[in-house]
């Protein structure tokens, strides 16, 4: 129990002070973050970081699905498997494996994060989200949350301009915001869920839209 509560704390640590260094980050619908689980929280995915913002946001430890030979990477894996990712792969028997496992998480009562479109996006456009979400809160009582990121797009870590990483910053910590949408049920389509989240982006602009016209 001791063990397991500092790899928490360490998992905490890290995502928050990679975030406070990196982003400057503005937190929308604050009151839809789940304080403890079951949940699944399904978000678009722009950047390698994605992860790192999400779970800043949230006190208990986020249990991320990651794609497999990014989870098997030497330099990488120790700090998956600190942070209890659920590596996930294309083949088959490696879905079915990793579907599972958070269904089983999710029954201990645990936060677990899907970036459902499969991949990085590499337009900064929503992708078509994948229907293995469903798989995994299929029969359980657990709350979907839709989370949105938005203005990463803009930033170094994206792959605007058709790389990662290898261009120069506008700023030293760039502006993210972050937008979590009211729990839906979990018989909800991925189609309902990529609306939801797509919505958040709309919401956030006729948002920004008022505050400019009020000012």
């Amino acid at each position: 129990m001791m063990a397991a509560g500092l790899s928490d704390f360490l998992v905490r640590f890290t995502v928050r002070l990679v975030t406070r260094l990196l982003f400057r980050v503005r937190i929308l619908g604050k009151e839809h973050i789940p304080a403890t689980g079951p949940a699944l929280l399904v978000s678009n995915h722009l950047t390698y970081l994605d992860g790192f913002l999400i779970g800043a946001c949230l006190d208990p430890v986020v249990r991320f699905l990651v794609w497999k030979p990014y989870y098997d990477h030497k330099l990488l894996q120790w700090g998956f498997r600190l942070a209890k990712a659920i590596p996930i792969w294309t083949k088959p028997h490696s879905a079915a494996q990793a579907i599972a496992k958070a269904r089983s998480e999710l029954a201990l009562g645990h936060v677990i994060c899907i970036f459902a479109e499969g991949s990085i996006s590499r337009t900064g456009d929503l992708l078509p989200f994948q229907r293995g979400l469903e798989a995994i809160v299929r029969g359980l009582d657990v709350p979907l949350i839709p989370v949105r990121l938005d203005g990463l797009w803009e930033s170094v870590f994206s792959y605007q301009g058709g790389r990662f990483f290898w261009k120069r910053p506008r700023r030293l910590r760039h502006p993210v915001v972050i937008s979590f949408g009211a729990p839906m049920a979990p018989s909800s389509t991925a189609n309902e869920v990529r609306q939801a989240v797509a919505q958040l982006g709309l919401g956030r602009q006729h948002s920004v839209g008022h505050q400019h016209r009020d000012g």
